[in-house]
């Protein structure tokens, strides 16, 4: 849920309650301890005070990263349809697209 980097910075924030696995990593003396910090952790980003809101007008795109925003939608109660594209990448990928283009050169040339 909460990755750090070895020197302890904040890397990457994961946290989907409806889809979590069994925890395999976690000593069984310590698994009440994580159960009670994860359930206190759910309640904080639930908390509304925790949230910024606001609405896509037809048209407009929302980008996000998914390791570094918790992010969510809210109930749809208006009428007329509702349509949302979800679009998946990840840095990795990015990067190595990039270091490839790079090495054949193909950048320097669009610059």
């Amino acid at each position: 849920m909460i990755e750090l980097a070895p020197d302890g910075e904040l890397i990457g924030v994961r946290f989907n309650n409806r889809s979590l696995s069994a925890l395999t990593d976690v000593p069984f003396d310590k698994m009440e301890a994580y159960y009670a910090a994860y359930r206190r952790l759910g309640e904080i980003i639930d908390e509304e005070s925790m949230e910024v809101t606001f609405r896509l007008n037809p048209g407009e795109a929302f980008i996000v990263d998914n390791t570094r925003v918790l992010h969510a939608r809210k109930g749809y109660s208006g009428e007329g349809s509702r349509w949302l594209q979800g679009c998946y990448a990840d840095k990795d990928g990015l990067r190595s697209t990039y270091d490839a283009l790079h090495r054949e050169g193909s950048l320097e040339a669009a610059e």
